[in-house]
């Protein structure tokens, strides 16, 4: 019974790695919606989805922080 319920549970996250591969932050704010809508329980979700945003949005700040090659030769053509 043990070994079912592993194999279960490695299905399911093999089956939510693939979803979340082939989906957008915005699909889980639809399904995240729609199961709300149904009633369903979507607090660890929601609380996903909040961590998934926040990963996302510190992304976008680290690469906009570090200077492309463009911007250095921008700036070398400034000071020479």
């Amino acid at each position: 019974m043990k070994h079912r319920m592993a194999w279960r549970s490695a299905v399911r996250n093999a089956q939510a790695i693939q979803w979340a591969e082939t989906h957008t932050l915005q699909d889980l704010d639809d399904l995240v919606s729609e199961m709300s809508d149904l009633g369903e329980d979507v607090l660890d979700i929601s609380q996903l989805l909040t961590d998934l945003r926040e990963m996302d949005r510190s992304l976008h700040a680290d690469a906009q922080a570090i200077p492309g090659p463009e911007t250095c030769e921008i700036a070398e053509i400034a000071a020479g």
